[in-house]
């Protein structure tokens, strides 16, 4: 493989992170000036885990997020990102967990939930957005199932990717008053992130 493709695992994950970080900033405040930000968070957050999914694949090696690839026909060269982007077509967001499972060892613990949100997210693109609190799904769906896995598998958080988007999110408490008045379950690690000054 081309030398380029060591660096797409690194590079997805930094972009998931920044995806997510939009999604929870898009959920914590009001949507006034900003119609259907809390229905797109939904999209965002299940775009920034299948990203990030298959960032930690990608560690192991990057061909493994692809269920088809370039024939050697259609490069005389060694595979490039080039030819990885034009002719293969990568896992879908459902397939993640049992080809991270296989690759890496790791189970998703709320696999459940996981799954489900793809298919919100799945509902909100292919037809429309249900009667549902975006807000609330997209924080739980990000903290009590991404949160974890992100810890587990980097020992980080993407939390502050959302102060990118505006600083005050955390720095002054409106992150942390959403997920406490939403009874959201947040690790400890994490928790402290958003405590720090």
């Amino acid at each position: 493989m081309h030398p380029d493709t060591k660096q797409v695992s690194k590079h997805m994950k930094e972009f998931g992170f920044h995806v997510i970080g939009r999604a929870i900033y898009d959920v914590t405040f009001s949507e006034m000036m900003s119609p259907f930000s809390h229905v797109l968070s939904v999209v965002h957050a299940a775009h920034g885990a299948e990203i990030i999914l298959k960032a930690r694949i990608a560690e192991e090696h990057p061909l493994l997020i692809f269920k088809s690839y370039p024939k050697s026909s259609t490069t005389t060269g060694m595979l490039s990102i080039k030819e990885l982007f034009k002719h293969g077509r990568t896992l879908m967001y459902s397939e993640l967990p049992e080809v991270l499972w296989a690759s890496t060892g790791y189970r998703i613990k709320q696999l459940d939930k996981y799954q489900e949100f793809g298919q919100l997210r799945n509902m909100i693109v292919h037809f429309a957005a249900p009667a549902f609190d975006a807000s609330t799904e997209t924080l739980k769906f990000a903290f009590e199932v991404l949160d974890p896995i992100v810890r587990d598998v980097w020992g980080e958080s993407f939390v502050e990717y959302s102060s990118y988007w505006d600083e005050v999110i955390i720095s002054d408490g409106y992150l942390r008053e959403q997920l406490e008045r939403q009874s959201i379950q947040v690790h400890p690690e994490t928790q402290k992130l958003m405590e720090s000054p």
